[in-house]
Order: C-alpha cells, then structure tokens, then sequence
C-alpha cells in the first residue's frame, strides 16, 4: 500500500484569497506573518475580520489626509463622514476580542492608557479565567486607541471622549477594574499623577473639557 504524502496545509493556508481586495490581503499577510494561524485559521472568518481591519485604516487614512471636519454640498461644515465609518468598522472589530490578535501586536505604540490598563488588568485576580480573554482584548484595544487620539490631536482625544471613552468605561465597569485617567485631560504632566484615578475621575474631566 503506497503511503500518502502529508498535505502542507499551513503553506496552502498562507497566501490570502486570490479576490480579496489588495489592502485587505495586507493585512491577512500581516497575520500570517505574525502568528501561528496557518493551518487553523478559519480563512471565511479572517478574510471577514482582514476586510473590516483595511476599511479602519483606509478611514483613518482618509481622516488624516483630508481632516476632521469637511464641508457638505451646502458649504456647511460637518464631521468628515469616515469618522463614523471609523467608529462604526472599531466596533465591529471589537467584537472580534483577540481572535487574529498577533496582527496588531507588532505594530502598536505603547502609551500610558494601555499600559495603565495593562497593569489594572494584571492587578484583578478575578479576570484570571479564560472567559475573560476576549473582554480584556477589546478593553486593551479601546486603551490604545485613546492613546492613539491623545497621539493624534486634541481634536482627535475630543472626538474619543465622545465615542472610544465612554466605551473604555463601560468595559472597565463591566470587568469591575479602575480605569486610567486621561492626562492630557486632567491636567496631568506624567501618567504617574493619574495614578488611582477611578470612573469619576474621568467622567469630571470629561464634563470640564467640554465646558471649557
């Protein structure tokens, strides 16, 4: 009886579908790249999750090339409308917790929400179940994506504490952890003073920003 040669299934799994758009097949390169998915991945789910991942960041590209605000065919000025389809595409992304994780680990900056929240994480015992794996992604992408905004503009950390910000404090009061506070909010010059911030905390902040 004449063995059959193993199938290299990670090889065959690698390289994305040959009709997925070129910026969604980035990124699938960039998971494959990043991770040890070949073989396992479930290709229907990455090639949804890759095409989710490239309409953010064609919508953050559009943001940063063309600004914040446009104008309407009436002359008035609005929000540039990829802002919605950034909020809209971050919350679909959410959903998917750490499933394709390693695409974004390489690649982020650290920045003191995330580590803040990093270490609050670390500090609650109670979120050492698996359960939780999925929650804790999603919360630590909410994290950097405040950092991203602080990063960005005072414009762009305005528009997140309208949109990422309330939902970073939902998370943190779902997970029963303290959040971090902002500094560029509280006025504080090192993320050391903001230590032991709690909801509050934020929530004052926020009221004050928007006052002033």
């Amino acid at each position: 009886m004449v063995k059959k040669r193993p199938t290299n299934i990670s090889a065959r799994n690698t390289e994305p579908p040959t009709d997925l758009p070129e910026a969604a097949a980035t990124v699938w390169r960039e998971i494959m790249a990043s991770s040890d998915l070949a073989g396992t991945v479930d290709r229907s789910a990455l090639e949804a999750f890759c095409t989710l991942m490239a309409r953010l960041r064609e919508a953050r590209q559009r943001v940063e090339d063309e600004g914040m605000v446009v104008k309407d065919p009436r002359g008035r000025v609005i929000p540039h409308p990829a802002l919605a389809v950034e909020r809209q595409t971050a919350e679909q992304i959410r959903a998917w917790g750490d499933r394709f994780a390693p695409l974004v680990k390489p690649v982020r900056k650290r920045g003191y929400m995330a580590d803040a929240t990093a270490t609050s994480i670390a500090n609650a015992t109670h979120l050492s179940a698996a359960k939780y794996a999925g929650p804790i992604a999603a919360l630590k992408t909410l994290a950097w994506m405040i950092d991203e905004a602080q990063r960005e503009s005072m414009e762009a950390l305005q528009k997140a504490m309208t949109t990422t910000v309330p939902n970073y404090l939902k998370a943190c009061t779902e997970l029963q952890i303290t959040p971090a506070s902002i500094p560029a909010l509280v006025g504080a010059e090192t993320p050391k003073e903001s230590k032991g911030s709690t909801v509050t905390n934020m929530r004052e902040a926020a009221e004050k920003r928007r006052a002033g």
